[in-house]
């Protein structure tokens, strides 16, 4: 981070996040001027900066470089286009959005004319963090994918507690990653354990879920992600002829298929403390923040649409299509 002004950040989150928001602005070196949050001034008086009630107020009226939303609970379904339209217009002033939510987080957002109107480089403001791409672990393995051959099946877990972000932002950043290895899906075959109903979008998703995930030529993927465990587990396993690759925020390793490990590597010090989310959402904004660093934008066309059938597939108890949902797309 450069220049005095640039670290300057309005933060938007929940009582629960508090511990986490802080450890993060203070390892990327975030100054907290303005925040706020559902549960009223007491997060400014615990995070610091300026107490913040209306946050689409703030973000149209904020100075500052940086806006984190760690808490998405003001995108509700009823105000989830002005809200995007918040989002967009603090981008198109050049804000960098990070977002521990997907924003859009429903996939017929992509066809409002708020997000299909906006410069693609007002849309690529806007950063999910942490993003699986932008881990050490991923860019250990995309180095040993080339020498690994074809992938014909992936097991992927992600699972935290609701403060590191909802389950649709688990859901959201497992079928990142899927679609980044593996394209777009034919099918997707979802089960959500939950208190409640499973809502129609991502934003007020939470509790479990599983999918069975098919691709062309037979390949095959499983997910499980959740916000409703007791700390931060991240993990792919990849399978093909050349073996495995077991890869998870702490290591890689590659086996032959005859057992012999060509390949392994320590991504922490031995030691390190097992809640290492801040320390991966913080190396995930740097990566966003810095151009020598950033990567392809997200294809939220296909992110969402393939998140969308997993929710869409829970509701109705049959595997659904991301095709179906991006043929919708292209016709809107």
């Amino acid at each position: 981070m450069n220049g005095a002004s640039e670290n300057l950040c309005a933060c938007w989150l929940r009582e629960d996040q508090i511990d986490l928001v802080r450890d993060v602005a203070s390892q990327v070196g975030l100054e907290i001027v303005a925040s706020g949050g559902p549960e009223g001034s007491k997060i400014a008086d615990a995070i610091g900066g300026q107490h913040v009630d209306d946050f689409r107020s703030m973000l149209a009226t904020t100075s500052v470089g940086i806006v984190l939303i760690a808490d998405a609970s003001w995108l509700t379904d009823s105000v989830e286009g002005s809200g995007l339209s918040a989002v967009i217009e603090a981008a198109e002033r050049g804000i960098q959005i990070l977002t521990l939510e997907p924003i859009p987080a429903a996939a017929l957002q992509l066809s409002s004319p708020t997000w299909r109107d906006a410069h693609d480089a007002v849309r690529e403001r806007i950063s999910f963090v942490p993003l699986a791409r932008r881990s050490s672990a991923f860019a250990s393995a995309s180095d040993l994918l080339e020498q690994f051959g074809v992938i014909e099946s992936v097991g992927v877990r992600a699972i935290g507690n609701r403060s590191m972000g909802s389950l649709g932002a688990r859901l959201f950043g497992t079928c990142e990653l899927l679609i980044t290895l593996m394209g777009t899906p034919e099918s997707v075959d979802a089960a959500h354990m939950t208190t409640g109903t499973t809502p129609d979008s991502l934003r007020e998703l939470t509790g479990h879920m599983t999918a069975n995930v098919r691709f062309s030529g037979g390949r095959c993927a499983s997910i499980i992600v959740s916000d409703a465990a007791p700390g931060w587990s991240r993990s792919i396993s990849l399978l093909g002829p050349g073996g495995l690759i077991d890869a998870n925020d702490h290591r890689i390793r590659w086996t032959t298929p005859d057992g012999k490990v060509v390949d392994e590597a320590e991504m922490t010090e031995r030691g390190e403390p097992d809640n290492i989310e801040s320390s991966l959402i913080a190396d995930s904004i740097v990566a966003s923040l810095t151009p020598a660093f950033r990567q392809a934008p997200i294809d939220m066309n296909a992110t969402l649409a393939m998140a969308q059938a997993a929710v869409l597939s829970a509701r109705t108890g049959h595997p659904e299509s991301p095709g179906t949902i991006l043929d919708m797309l292209s016709r809107s």
